[in-house]
């Protein structure tokens, strides 16, 4: 009997794993913008706040930033913006329910879009 108790514990603890693994995706990238009523040279300031709402850790999480720009400098240890895409966090862990916070200077407001990531569950 205790040995079907730990069979079904087990079996019980691996659908878990497996169905948090399964159910990460992109769409757990959440991307909002804050206007912050600051200006830098005439344009308007953003805070943006990337947050991984899965329960697995993402890494190497990459944006489509094809025609991004800002009149502010952005730290690189949160975003290394190249040509088409942008690197979030030098490709270091997001944990789960962690956030990025950057802010830019543009018009108009930059949609960011996830386009890729690593996701890892332990």
């Amino acid at each position: 009997m205790a040995s079907i108790f730990k069979l079904l514990s087990l079996t019980l603890v691996l659908a878990l794993v497996f169905q948090a693994y399964g159910d990460c995706s992109l769409s757990d990238i959440s991307i909002r913008h804050y206007e912050t009523h600051d200006y830098a040279h005439g344009m308007p300031v953003w805070k943006v706040n990337i947050t991984n709402n899965c329960i697995c850790t993402q890494s190497q999480e990459k944006l489509n930033c094809t025609g991004f720009q800002s009149y502010l400098g952005i730290d690189e240890a949160l975003l290394t913006v190249s040509d088409t895409e942008c690197l979030v966090k030098q490709g270091a862990p997001i944990y789960s329910s962690e956030s990025v916070i950057f802010r830019y200077a543009w018009l108009p407001k930059f949609q960011f879009k996830p386009i890729s990531s690593n996701i890892a569950c332990s």
